[in-house]
């Protein structure tokens, strides 16, 4: 079980904000993935004192991140936001449903609906580091507030901000890519749902889809968190 220690924190926009920590031990993920958060302290006041949270930093970095949307306001949520420099968590296990494609030269999509990109920042920065050669897109669909949007900018890919109304129109010009991309989205229930749509009607196949419920929109006050 990896022990992390709470260095810092950075208001992004609203209620979301990003935390980073400093691991103490070995921590092994792979890009996308997320952990099992468990803070000993909360086993009184919760049946499940556990969340998965996508992690927002990629395997390798110096300091581990994770970025949560506190709009629900429920206790595990109030209790991380209360979180002071020097905190303690745990994490006794990875998960994950986003894999990089086999193949380096494939083409990747990457598709977040709002804070969704979280994962796709890990992704990204082990990309640069260990396959710079895979061409790239990242739609990002959101209401205003683009998360890590100057970083995006800034990294040699294809990066699209976009609001909902315009998400069929992007996905539709970048599924025009030979040879076919690997698509990765992460959202919500419901923009996993419709991005999945808008895919198919691109003519994008089932099998070149992954999805992930992003970890770490909302949560409920005794079960791991389902967006």
């Amino acid at each position: 079980m990896a022990r992390l220690h709470l260095i810092g924190s950075t208001h992004e926009y609203g209620d979301v904000f990003t935390y980073r920590f400093r691991p103490q031990g070995t921590l092994s993920f792979a890009p996308g993935e997320y952990g099992h958060l468990f803070f000993p302290q909360l086993l009184r006041r919760f049946t499940k004192p556990v969340r998965e949270i996508s992690f927002a930093s990629a395997p390798g970095d110096d300091e581990v991140w994770f970025t949560l949307d506190h709009s629900s306001g429920s206790p595990f949520q109030e209790h991380f936001r209360s979180l002071t420099e020097g905190a303690r968590m745990q994490v006794f296990g990875i998960g994950g449903h986003l894999k990089l494609p086999e193949d380096p030269a494939r083409p990747l999509v990457l598709v977040g609906g709002g804070i969704g990109v979280t994962p796709f920042r890990s992704i990204l920065r082990h990309l640069r580091v260990h396959q710079p050669q895979t061409p790239v897109a990242l739609v990002h669909a959101a209401r205003g507030d683009y998360l890590f949007g100057e970083e995006f900018a800034a990294m040699p890919i294809a990066y699209h901000r976009v609001g909902r109304a315009e998400l069929a129109d992007t996905l539709a010009a970048v599924a025009d890519v030979e040879p076919p991309a690997a698509y990765l989205v992460a959202g919500s229930e419901a923009f996993l749902s419709g991005t999945v749509e808008h895919l198919r009607n691109a003519g994008v196949p089932d099998d070149a889809i992954q999805t992930d419920a992003f970890k770490g929109l909302h949560d409920d006050a005794t079960t791991a968190v389902t967006p």
